[in-house]
Order: C-alpha cells, then structure tokens, then sequence
C-alpha cells in the first residue's frame, strides 16, 4: 500500500486531533476497505452524501466518476456531485444549510416536496442513500419512483415509492419544488416527452437536478432513431446496441438511446428553464470529473 502520509494532509480530523489518532483512524479505515474492495485508498475527504471524514477509492483511474466510492457509504463522485447539487437547493428553497445530506435536520421552516428516479440500494461497494437521508427529516416529502413496464403506472410498490413511466407521470402538475434524475435520461425513449412530463410536474422556481453521460464538444448523437413514438417496433438502431447497469430493471441493465451534446441546454430552455451546467473538481468531497445540470423553473413551457 502507498504510504498512508500521502492522505493525513487532507485528512480532516488531522490538524484537529492528536496525531496519533489521526493515524490511526486513516489507516483502520484504509486497511479495512482495502480488504473489502482490494484497491488502494485515492484520497481523504469529507463525504457530503454521509458526513463522514474517510477515504475514498477507486478501481480504475481513468473512470472517477462511477468509481471513486466512498468507504462509508459507498456513494460515487456521480452521487456527490447530485448532493452537492441538492443541498444547495435546499439553501435557496428552505434556507437549510448543512454540509452534508446526513446532517440535515430533521426539522425544517417548511415543507418541501421532492421526487428522486432511483430508488435507494448498496452493493458491496456502491451505494446509493440520497433517498433515505432525505428520508429522514420531517419537513421534507419524499417521492421515490420506480420503472416497472409490466405493472401499471402510479402503483405504490412501498411506502414513498411508486412506479412511474417518465414520458406520462401519474403526478399532477407543480406537485414538486426539487426533481432528480441520475444517469436516467439517455436510457429514455421518449426524452423529450420525459423533460416536459418532469417540468410540468415542477412549481414555479422548482428545481431540476440531474447528471447525465454528456460531452460540450458538439451535438447530441442519436444510437437509436425514433421512427414512430407510438411504435417502439419500428425503432432503427443507428450504432450498435449500448448498455449500462440499471438497478432499477430487472435484467440490470438498460438500452442507451443517445450520448447527449450542448444542444441539451436548448432544449431544457425552451421549457422554461435556466440552465447552469457545471462539470468542477471538489477535491475536499472527492467528487472528480463529474458534471452536474442545475435547471430552475423560470417560466412557463412554450407549446409545441
């Protein structure tokens, strides 16, 4: 293993603590996960998804984004730069500041409806807790949903969880201040239906968080042409079939339809919203390489 001194810089208990406990605490924490996941630690940090000071791994170098996990609770740099995200939503929508998803309290001046696409889970590795976190505090109401084709839209499949098509939610309009998505659009037939359906669902100065796969060197590439919206039959594949893992789909993974480009941000604008696209290291959470779209309601949708 890489000398633990490389990591008691950034550590954040160091310069507060007695050294020796300083040290002791980085390499309890970088000698178990290295047992559990087999790699070297990349960096100490603070996770802003579970408050707590750890260290941070990744398998492969050169994919931080999905990979740099953290050892805690296995949240991703992707599901990071998401917090990131939500808990400045929280500042401007409540006034709550906390610096970190599990310190949020569990009381707040008011109410605040949010719907997050993916529901919570932990593998070995990764996980994803946003949504019990969130759970957590009384002043927010919290919905997750599902994709499930084979059951019918709006069915409760648990407490706070319903399964939804976001091409046609079953929410009335403005029921949300805060929407999320995570790696969901490009896995969306009809997108363009998906985003009016999320900003129909959104109040007035809501906002829409999301992280997508995505480049700013030119336009969105299609890998799937849409021939008929009514008739997923006639689809033509354009570049061979891509998948990614869905722990949302029963097979686990999921057909990508597109690798978006910049002309996104137009599109989300034409529904009313402004765009502020940022893809920023925040190196004391860990999160590299990894964008994030903060979209708020600014005025009403344009018909089509």
């Amino acid at each position: 293993m890489t000398s633990l001194r490389n990591w008691l810089p950034s550590w954040p208990g160091f310069h507060r603590a007695r050294q020796p406990r300083a040290l002791f605490d980085v390499r309890r924490l970088a000698e178990g996960a290295r047992a559990r996941h087999g790699v070297d630690p990349f960096r100490a940090g603070r996770c802003n998804v579970c408050g707590e000071a750890t260290l941070f791994f990744s398998p492969r170098r050169d994919e931080y984004r999905e990979n740099l996990f953290c050892a805690e609770c296995g949240a991703t740099s992707r599901y990071r730069s998401l917090a990131r995200g939500l808990l400045r939503a929280l500042r401007e929508l409540a006034d709550v500041h906390a610096p970190s998803l599990a310190e949020l309290p569990t009381r707040g001046p008011r109410l605040l409806r949010v719907l997050d696409t993916q529901t919570p889970f932990h593998f070995e590795r990764v996980g994803y807790p946003l949504p019990d976190l969130l759970a957590r505090c009384a002043w927010i109401d919290l919905q997750v949903s599902s994709y499930r084709p084979d059951t019918p839209w709006g069915t409760e499949l648990a407490p706070r969880t319903t399964n939804q098509n976001l091409e046609a939610l079953t929410f009335a309009d403005a029921s949300f201040d805060l929407v999320m998505t995570s790696d969901v659009m490009e896995h969306v037939r009809l997108a363009d239906r998906a985003h009016r359906e999320i900003r129909r669902v959104l109040a007035p100065g809501g906002i829409y968080l999301f992280t997508v796969p995505h480049f700013r060197s030119g336009q969105t590439v299609l890998r799937v042409e849409i021939v008929d919206p009514d008739r997923p039959e006639c689809d033509r594949m354009l570049l061979p079939p891509e998948y990614h893992g869905d722990a949302n789909d029963p097979s686990g993974r999921a057909l990508t339809y597109r690798a978006y480009g910049v002309d996104l941000d137009g599109e989300l604008a034409g529904l009313g919203f402004s765009v502020e696209y940022t893809r920023v290291d925040f190196p004391e959470w860990a999160i590299h390489d990894t964008e994030l779209f903060y979209c708020r309601v600014e005025r009403p949708v344009r018909e089509p």
